[in-house]
């Protein structure tokens, strides 16, 4: 059953990495884009812990490095770093509980940007970080985290299914 979750898992990856850069980059609703491969990576680092996090961290990194074309690995650090954080809090976790994944949403998603904005703007000495903060972090962050609240019950859903069908054929065998 690991090869049904992985490829499951693959699934829900490339269907966020198609809707962060497919559909909700060309929708000119905002000048910016939800961050559907950092909720995809909190959100399974959250259910699922640590090594899960990095590991969706990883792929969904290694996608956003290819499509925005930065050395490889600049986003696999940061979304790896975010997947082991939430995964911390995987203690934490109930699935009826939207709060907590809201907040660790939002404080991930500005980690995301700070890191950023860091490696992309202040090392080059560019440093309005009042206009980078209004005009693209909070925008973003605010996307994000309304969108966190849809997607995170849908990842919800699919990773509890996958569980009732894990322990299923778990009991078959025993």
């Amino acid at each position: 059953m690991k090869i049904k979750r992985i490829l499951v898992m693959a699934v829900v990856i490339f269907a966020g990495f198609f809707l962060q850069y497919g559909i909700f980059a060309n929708v000119p609703l905002i000048d910016t884009v939800p961050n559907i491969l950092l909720i995809i990576t909190v959100s399974f680092g959250f259910m699922k812990g640590k090594i899960q996090g990095m590991v969706i961290g990883l792929f969904c990194g290694l996608f956003t490095d290819i499509v925005s074309m930065n050395a490889l690995g600049f986003h696999m650090i940061i979304y790896i770093i975010i997947g082991y954080i939430n995964g911390a809090f995987h203690q934490w976790m109930y699935s009826d509980y939207i709060v907590f994944p809201l907040i660790v949403t939002t404080f991930s998603s500005i980690l995301y940007n700070l890191y950023f904005y860091v490696f992309q703007f202040l090392v080059r000495n560019r440093l309005d970080f009042i206009y980078y903060l209004t005009h693209v972090i909070l925008p973003e962050v605010i996307y994000t985290v309304v969108l966190t609240g849809i997607i995170y019950q849908l990842l919800s859903f699919i990773n509890y299914k996958l569980e009732m069908t894990e322990r299923r054929s778990a009991t078959k065998f025993v």
